[in-house]
């Protein structure tokens, strides 16, 4: 499907211009008018991905234009290229402030037009898939609701009973886990889906090194017989963070490197600190992730069942890729096959306290 371009420019010349730059472009439709209100009259007829608007123009500027479109819940993903002979700081800065995605100044440069025109198609594509992606989750989440309570009850109501033969227990105990897993499936999703919609974080602080010692006691506790987890803090500093959500995201990866190492192995939570940055690392030595996949392990919808570090760990890594979105930190993984992997986990330093 061809991108949707809309000129809005009252010069004929520049119009001429521009069409002319994407006449050999197939992936390119265009449409123009020479003001305002006749790109704000055509646009729910016509709905452009990309609009390429003029700032000066009588009536109604380029600015105005802007802020009406951005404005319109319909039209939130097209993309405006504001266009102007002049380059001041001020004119693109109120641009930005209008809404403006980006700032092409006169004369065009072809190569240049032409490689924002195919930046802005693809992110506009992007954001409506994340957008989708969002609505998917949510209706998953609301239209099991009242089914898997009944699940949970009803298995609960039968494993409650006096005398119930082994085999029916048996079938109820399988019932039960498994609606729990569906459970923290919904859980999961209606949390990623408040993340996306910028949750306030509730920052406090806490002593990293005790944290860390009593999240490696917890999980020893859940994961008996699986590995040794140990701490690595050498020295202890105060943190603040929403830590709620925090060990959310760390769980995850603690979670999913002792599923993955080998019996009687180590899982380690190493931590240092500088100037400008916390990190946390969560290293095991289980089979690793083939860097092609990198990437992929924090994708809420990847699936593929391989032997690695991804499996049944792809909604928590991507709810913790968000946390710490949140958190203006980030989250990242090292890895070699074969040698185990590192998950990292950075944030800034400035809430640190010695």
């Amino acid at each position: 499907m061809a991108v949707k371009i809309l000129i809005v420019d009252d010069e004929p010349i520049n119009i001429k211009l521009i069409e002319e730059i994407l006449e050999y472009e197939d992936e390119f439709q265009c449409k123009s008018v020479v003001n305002g209100m006749d790109a704000l009259a055509i646009l729910d007829k016509y709905n452009p991905d990309i609009i390429l608007l003029d700032i000066m123009m009588p009536g109604m500027s380029g600015y105005d234009v802007c802020q009406k479109i951005k404005n319109d819940k319909k039209h939130k993903f097209a993309k405006v290229l504001m266009i102007s002979g002049k380059a001041m700081i001020e004119e693109r800065l109120e641009g930005y402030e209008a809404g403006a995605d980006d700032y092409i100044t006169k004369p065009f440069v072809d190569d240049e037009l032409l490689a924002k025109l195919k930046v802005f198609s693809k992110l506009k594509k992007t954001e409506e898939i994340d957008e989708l992606k969002t609505a998917i989750l949510q209706l998953f989440s609301h239209e099991t609701k009242t089914p898997l309570n009944g699940i949970l009850l009803g298995s609960q109501l039968i494993l409650d009973t006096p005398s119930v033969p082994d085999k029916i227990a048996e079938y109820a105990n399988l019932i039960k886990l498994s609606g729990e897993r569906i459970h923290d499936l919904v859980r999961k999703i209606l949390l990623l889906s408040d993340l996306r919609n910028n949750r306030t974080l509730t920052i406090t602080a806490q002593s990293v090194q005790k944290y860390l010692q009593g999240i490696a006691r917890q999980t020893k506790n859940s994961h008996p017989g699986k590995c040794d987890v140990v701490v690595n803090c050498p020295t202890d500093f105060t943190l603040e963070a929403d830590w709620h959500l925090f060990h959310e995201a760390l769980q995850s990866a603690i979670d999913n490197a002792i599923k993955f190492s080998p019996p009687q192995e180590t899982v380690e939570l190493a931590v240092s600190c500088n100037k400008s940055t916390v990190v946390f690392r969560v290293i095991d030595k289980g089979p690793g992730i083939n860097p092609e996949l990198k990437e992929k392990v924090f994708d809420e919808f990847y699936s593929q069942d391989i032997l690695t570090h991804t499996q049944g760990s792809a909604l928590s890594l991507a709810i913790a890729k968000e946390i710490m979105h949140l958190h203006r930190g980030s989250l990242s993984v090292e890895s070699v096959p074969g040698e185990g992997a590192s998950f990292i986990f950075s944030l800034p330093s400035t809430s640190v306290q010695t």
